[in-house]
């Protein structure tokens, strides 16, 4: 596996609680469930272009006014042609994992199916 990104390795994922505000605990009227949703506030994208093949890891960092905890996170992965241009080449790419942080880091666990380097792009969605 290879790290590549603004981090060079993730030693151990630690597993990290937090403490949910009141407003997001609130219960509902008709089954008393938590309520982990709401209306949101703002919409970010971002995308990164790179050559690579293989499993990696990618860590980007963006503003905390962007990104934190509690951000939703959708991320595609495409290959690009010669112009960068997105399109659907004959490499299979997957995005396995994808984990927003406090500090404003996203870090995304992704693979490129492929026997040598590709140009590919990943697009980011952040909402908050």
């Amino acid at each position: 596996m290879a790290f590549i990104g603004n981090e060079r390795q993730i030693s151990v994922a630690h597993r990290q609680d937090y403490a949910v505000s009141e407003e997001l605990n609130a219960g509902s009227g008709e089954t008393d469930k938590v309520i982990r949703s709401g209306v949101p506030s703002s919409t970010f994208w971002h995308f990164e272009d790179f050559n690579f093949h293989g499993d990696f890891f990618l860590t980007v960092r963006l503003p905390t006014a962007q990104v934190n905890s509690f951000s939703q996170v959708a991320v595609s992965i495409c290959e690009l042609n010669s112009d960068g241009i997105p399109f659907i080449g004959n490499a299979k790419m997957e995005v396995h994992n994808v984990a927003p942080h406090g500090d404003g880091r996203i870090i995304v666990r992704a693979e490129v199916h492929w026997g040598s380097n590709l140009k590919v792009r990943l697009n980011y969605i952040i909402v908050n």
